[in-house]
């Protein structure tokens, strides 16, 4: 049996012993500043494990900053658009031929 199942172009390690290539590539990810979900994506295994080997190992791990979209702009207005007709307020004239 292989190391770990491969799925969509990455192996799954999620509690699997860590290997010296993974180790390896973890160290290097880390030195290269990459987030903790890059690393946990690249290495097949959850972020909880990447920080906890990362500790055990006294890398740092750069955390990404979660990005805050921005307010939406508001769309409703209370003064009337020009480029739109009135609705009608009576609707009777619709079936005034019958």
């Amino acid at each position: 049996m292989a190391y770990g199942a491969s799925t969509a172009g990455y192996a799954r390690n999620a509690g699997k012993r860590w290997r010296g290539e993974d180790l390896a590539r973890l160290r290097t990810l880390a030195r290269q500043g990459a987030p903790v979900r890059l690393i946990s994506l690249r290495l097949g295994r959850p972020d909880s494990a990447i920080r906890a080997k990362a500790g055990e190992l006294g890398l740092t791990l750069s955390s990404a900053e979660p990005v805050i979209a921005p307010a939406p702009a508001r769309t409703l207005s209370r003064t009337p658009r020009l480029d739109v007709p009135p609705a009608r307020a009576h609707q009777g004239d619709l079936f005034a031929h019958a």
